[in-house]
């Protein structure tokens, strides 16, 4: 049981980090802390990153079932807030990541696992992939992350989902704007490599400056974030990437 993350050998700004916990890849502190670490150690030039699980050959599994109940039912108050802690760091790792995140949701994710997903710039799921934050039904509180869904369908969709604590399948979740990709399994990793694909494609400084802005746009209010990428945009005319790439457009005309 590990967190795997590799360099893609063809593409040198790509990496891949895959989980592998056991069955439903259920998160515990220690299993947190582990990815959080990972993801910390990723290296500087990386602008595109796939998270997912650890698929067995000709088998497509699911991220992530979320916290593991089992271990956690009997938690004190302060046993709680430290897993939840960890669990809220491990999420402002992977927002505030250089680079661009592309999340394989595959045939599940749930609790804190959806709250990673939606963590992610990208998400690439199963039609019948099963998806939402059921917290209610465990006597826990909807919270964290779980917050960002508020950002993806409203408010009151968001009540819906939370009161309810029903899952939807990846086909409404892409209806809903909550994944980019609903896959068929014969199709999934193809889906998921089109994205990455495309994003490769990009000039890797760029995207990561740009990944900048999404955070400032995020943190500081949309007027300071326009600030702070007036001078992001201009430092961009500093660099090989831009004058290659518009170089590059100019003469395509």
């Amino acid at each position: 049981m590990s967190v795997d993350l590799t360099l893609d050998s063809n593409r040198p700004h790509v990496a891949h980090l895959t989980i592998d916990f056991g069955k439903l890849n259920l998160l515990t502190a220690q299993r947190l802390a582990e990815l959080e670490e990972t993801l910390r150690d990723l290296p500087e030039q990386v602008s595109v990153l796939t998270i997912g699980p650890e698929h067995p050959p000709e088998e497509l599994t699911g991220l992530t079932g979320g916290l593991h109940l089992e271990r956690a039912k009997d938690m004190s108050v302060v046993e709680a807030r430290d897993v939840l802690t960890t669990l809220h760091g491990t999420m402002q790792t992977v927002r505030n990541l250089d680079a661009v995140t592309v999340c394989d949701c595959g045939t599940h994710a749930l609790g804190a696992g959806f709250e990673l997903a939606l963590s992610c710039d990208f998400r690439v799921a199963t039609r019948d992939a099963v998806l939402g934050l059921p917290e209610i039904d465990v006597g826990l509180v909807t919270g964290i992350e779980g917050g960002l869904l508020v950002r993806f369908v409203g408010l009151q969709r968001a009540k819906e989902l939370i009161y309810l604590g029903e899952p939807i399948d990846g086909e409404q979740a892409a209806a809903e704007g909550l994944v980019n990709e609903a896959t068929t399994p014969e199709t999934h990793d193809d889906a998921l490599e089109g994205i990455v694909e495309r994003l490769a494609e990009k000039e890797p400084t760029i995207l990561q400056y740009q990944t900048e802005v999404f955070r400032q746009w995020r943190s500081n209010g949309l007027e300071t974030g326009m600030d702070h990428s007036l001078e992001l945009i201009a430092t961009c005319f500093g660099t090989d990437a831009q004058s290659e790439a518009m170089e590059g457009f100019l003469e395509g005309r």
